[in-house]
């Protein structure tokens, strides 16, 4: 049981270090050559990861387990056919209006800069990581969504350290994408399916993803709101360093998102004899997580980006403190929702929550920018995690209860 927990983790947290590395070789640039500029840009690419979570529709939930559960690679690559025609109806919504909102909350200076990043970031929506994570296949995960970002980071440090252009990023990271998006549908569809759909396919595909896209949407996009927000609202000085803090926060979420994706997987498998020690070992990895990346968070994140984005724009110590708490609250939490609550079909209870705990914080972040505290703002970032898990793990706990007492598992 260790080894093959062990063997996952290390399968699926090599590509999200990478991915973590890659924006850290071009963010420290972008501080420098446009100081100014840095609110706004990571403005536009926190609506660009909404955009992104939005055009995913539901695929990084519900898509591993389909993936894994699939009969041969015929059902597999159906299975991508229906993603990509469901993306691209979402994307010829999603887009326009990422533009829209990145060009409303970026200064006049850097708009362009923030539209162009939005829409490269929002284009992740295609990625095929949850195909991969299904699949078993982390080396394909690293070839197909990690390596094409850490490329296009690597030629953005020339080019905009060359021509102090700080749009190159977004151009190279939409272009690499692409090509790396396109290259995994062509080797996974090619010789099984036509990669064609009927009107009536593609109606059903939409109708069953909606209700794990709405949770999905819900429950991630508002967490890459505080950054507009306090773009909008903040004056430069005090929007920079939270953007900062912010930003330490979401490299931290990828360790949650690798352990979320490993543990998915492994604890869910058709044939485990053993899944309520699954069970438990996820929730004790989790919780571990959460409170070591809180505690490096709360203490380490005003050295770490000093040294990162430059003295300037260096995260506040409260921030990095409330930053902190929230990520222990999504790291408890996350086994709950991913290997408990949406298995077991509980996406209402789970939409209900986290609509609840989006607007709650949402209220408080927004009262925050109306006031002009980004203290206030990262405590609305705090208030929707505390809810979603305070809400939650009750009612988890119970089913895994039920399902310990019970010999079949859900399927």
């Amino acid at each position: 049981m260790r080894r093959s927990i062990t063997t996952r983790l290390a399968g699926f947290t090599g590509g999200p270090v990478l991915a973590a590395f890659a924006p850290m070789l071009i963010l420290p640039v972008i501080t420098r050559v446009a100081p100014e500029g840095w609110a706004s840009f990571a403005a536009g690419q926190s609506v660009g990861l909404i955009g992104m979570i939005v055009m995913m529709f539901g695929w990084s939930i519900a898509g591993p387990v389909r993936i894994a559960r699939a009969a041969d690679q015929d059902e597999r690559a159906h299975i991508l056919a229906e993603s990509f025609y469901t993306r691209a109806i979402a994307a010829a919504i999603v887009l326009p209006l990422a533009a829209i909102i990145a060009a409303a909350v970026a200064s006049p200076a850097y708009r362009f800069d923030a539209v162009a990043i939005a829409l490269a970031s929002a284009l992740g929506g295609f990625s095929p990581s949850w195909f991969c994570i299904g699949a078993g296949q982390p080396a394909k995960l690293t070839l197909y969504d990690v390596l094409p970002k850490l490329l296009a980071a690597a030629g953005a440090v020339v080019l905009v350290l060359l021509t102090g252009q700080i749009t190159w990023y977004a151009v190279l990271l939409a272009l690499f994408c692409i090509v790396a998006y396109a290259a995994h549908a062509r080797r996974e569809m090619r010789g099984h399916h036509t990669g064609r759909l009927s009107v009536g396919e593609v109606r059903h595909a939409l109708r069953a993803q909606l209700p794990t896209a709405a949770i999905d949407t819900v429950s991630n996009s508002y967490g890459a709101t505080p950054v507009p927000i306090a773009s909008a609202g903040l004056p430069v000085a005090d929007a920079n360093p939270f953007a900062s803090a912010d930003r330490v926060y979401r490299l931290g979420l990828l360790a949650v998102v690798a352990f979320g994706n490993a543990f998915q997987g492994w604890v869910l498998e058709r044939d485990a004899t053993d899944r309520p020690a699954r069970h438990r070992l996820a929730i004790i990895s989790h919780v571990t997580l959460g409170v070591a990346g809180g505690l490096g968070i709360a203490i380490l994140g005003p050295w770490a980006t000093a040294i990162a984005f430059g003295q300037d724009v260096k995260a506040t110590p409260i921030a990095c403190l409330l930053f902190g708490l929230a990520f222990v609250c999504i790291s408890s939490t996350t086994p709950f929702i991913r290997n408990v609550l949406v298995p077991h079909g509980r996406f209402r209870l789970v939409l209900a929550v986290t609509c609840v705990s989006a607007l709650a914080g949402l209220t408080v972040m927004i009262s925050g920018a109306a006031s002009g505290s980004a203290t206030v703002i990262a405590i609305g970032v705090l208030t929707s995690e505390v809810i979603t898990m305070t809400a939650l793990i009750i009612p988890a706990a119970r089913l895994l209860r039920r399902e310990a007492a019970t010999p079949t598992s859900p399927s």
